[in-house]
């Protein structure tokens, strides 16, 4: 069954209803919106860092997100294992010795402030794969690395749904 199409993607009240935001990825199945399951948020102690975890639907693995408003863009900071029960405001984690909360899928929503489009920074995602396959461990990618960003989806890129 064919998934992907050439029109716009689904009202941000399906996104939101489903946890689901689209990320714009250029990646090997070529350039394209991808919807993607929104699992949770963290936050560390202070609640000055907030993060949100989103589920890559072709390799599940589960990226945590810094959130660029001002560019659209998400940052990939590292990869969770935790499962998506674990984000229920009651769990915590440790990475890099700070202590993070785990936070709800809607708690999350709120943090993208209704926007259901992103782009994926590829350098980034990039950069917390390989360093993932080095720790096997999680661990926090450096903070954003200053570049320039792509700020708008091209016309007319496929979109890609969940499975229903």
């Amino acid at each position: 069954m064919d998934r992907s199409r050439t029109v716009p993607a689904a009202p941000a009240s399906f996104s939101s209803a489903r946890h689901s935001i689209f990320i714009y990825t250029e990646e090997q199945r070529g350039n394209q919106m991808v919807e993607s399951l929104v699992l949770g948020m963290m936050s560390d102690v202070s609640g000055s860092e907030k993060l949100i975890v989103v589920q890559d639907p072709f390799s599940s693995v589960k990226f945590i997100y810094r959130i660029d408003h001002e560019s659209s863009n998400l940052d990939a900071a590292a990869i969770t294992e935790h499962d998506e029960a674990a984000f229920n405001g009651k769990n915590s984690v440790e990475i890099n010795a700070m202590s993070y909360r785990l936070g709800t899928a809607e708690n999350a929503m709120k943090l993208l402030r209704g926007k259901t489009h992103w782009i994926q920074d590829k350098g980034s995602v990039l950069s917390v794969l390989l360093q993932n396959a080095a720790a096997r461990k999680t661990r926090f990618a450096p903070a954003r690395i200053e570049r320039d960003r792509m700020r708008k989806v091209p016309q007319g890129v496929p979109v890609e749904l969940l499975p229903t």
